[in-house]
């Protein structure tokens, strides 16, 4: 943990307490931050958000898009005031989290041009076994991304035409994709889960979070066409 970058507010972080709920809150001073620090909230957020997305899609039974309120009345089959509180929660970290991305890739930026470059130590230590230079991961991609329909999970997550994949759900990637088969099959096996899919975006590696899911109107679970390089 990271106490000197992690507050809690009083009014949220009370009433996720009070539901078991508590998740830590960023201040989101993340300009000040190095480079490992950087990571490690990255990891911590993205564990958060997981650990939200599992408490709405499979304890409450329900997402980030249907409507809590129908003919003007609250839902009386989902307990409303938790899943608003999650899907606040959710929402605030997902903004902490691209911002940390943002930062993260100044940070790389900096390295490459050779304006400010990382220290040797940080380079090299490793952030919870998942650290992994990021000029390697570049070279990695496996597959792009064909197609998008606008109103599926794909689109929802941010993925666009063009964005080329780095790694499915963590440890998917260029060397045990078996052309895409074990994308399928993970899917499958995520359908209402959130998943992280690390992809290049022009000369940006982003992380996105996408929940394949049936419950929207197109087909399939993704709403989109990827096809392996």
């Amino acid at each position: 943990m990271i106490p000197n970058h992690v507050r809690q507010n009083e009014s949220l972080s009370g009433e996720m307490k009070s539901l078991n709920l508590d998740v830590p809150e960023y201040s989101g001073d993340f300009l000040s931050m190095t480079y490992s620090q950087l990571a490690e909230v990255k990891q911590l957020i993205e564990t958060s958000v997981d650990h939200l997305y599992t408490l709405l899609n499979v304890t409450y039974k329900f997402d980030m898009d249907l409507p809590l309120v129908i003919d003007g009345f609250p839902r009386n089959d989902v307990d409303v005031v938790t899943v608003r509180l999650i899907r606040s929660k959710i929402i605030r970290l997902r903004n902490d989290h691209s911002a940390i991305l943002g930062q993260l890739q100044l940070h790389l930026v900096q390295q490459l041009s050779g304006n400010k470059k990382l220290s040797t130590d940080e380079l090299e230590k490793p952030h919870n076994g998942n650290f992994r230079n990021e000029d390697s991961r570049i070279s990695k991609v496996f597959a792009v991304v064909k197609g998008v329909d606008p109103n599926g999970p794909a689109a929802k997550a941010g993925l666009l035409v063009g964005d080329k994949i780095i790694t499915f759900d963590e440890n998917i990637d260029i060397q045990n994709h078996a052309n895409l088969t074990a994308v399928a099959k993970r899917v499958k096996e995520k359908e209402d889960i959130r998943v992280s899919i690390e992809i290049l975006r022009a000369a940006s590696v982003e992380t996105l979070l996408l929940v394949p899911t049936e419950n929207w109107a197109g087909r399939g679970l993704l709403g989109c066409h990827i096809v392996p390089m």
